[in-house]
């Protein structure tokens, strides 16, 4: 966890207020996470809204990232944005932390958002990606190759029959 160090807040140090964190994200970060996502030029900002015991973070994610095409495996660069907040509050019993929610104990000093960019950044991803999606063309010899093993044309242009016999017994 020391690689990711760097993104400690140490918010026991911060008064009541608004504080901000910026954050270029690099390959290394994703190399962590054994991720295969490339960052090129990926931004996070992240506002801490301090308010008594209770703090809110807002993160706003925007850059490119590189992965592959969902349909041809070629590698693309993806633009992503999103715009996440998670609450955080210390309590003398703290629960079990929920997905925008965070409990700490007072005794605790500081919050690494490692784990909250890396989830941020994945959550901004669309869940298809295609080399269409930035304007270009899929590789032609994998598309033709999957065209020859997958008949991808063939749609039934019927529904099937709807059972009837339940609507006339309505009546």
């Amino acid at each position: 966890m020391d690689a990711l160090r760097e993104f400690d807040i140490e918010y026991i140090k911060l008064k009541d207020g608004e504080h901000r964190f910026e954050y270029h994200i690099t390959d290394s970060f994703f190399e962590t996470f054994n991720s295969s996502l490339s960052a090129r030029d990926l931004q996070v900002g992240i506002l801490l809204i301090r308010s008594g015991s209770t703090f809110t973070l807002v993160f706003g994610i925007n850059g490119r990232i590189e992965l592959d095409c969902d349909r041809c495996l070629s590698r693309i660069e993806l633009p992503i944005r999103g715009n996440y907040t998670v609450l955080v509050k210390i309590t003398e019993h703290p629960m079990e932390s929920e997905d925008d929610l965070i409990y700490l104990s007072p005794h605790d000093y500081k919050l690494n958002v490692a784990q909250h960019i890396y989830d941020f950044v994945h959550l901004s991803i669309p869940i298809k990606k295609t080399c269409s999606d930035i304007g270009k063309v899929c590789d032609p010899a994998v598309t033709a190759k999957i065209n020859s093993v997958i008949d991808v044309d063939t749609v039934p242009d019927t529904l099937p029959e709807r059972d009837t016999d339940d609507e006339e017994e309505e009546d």
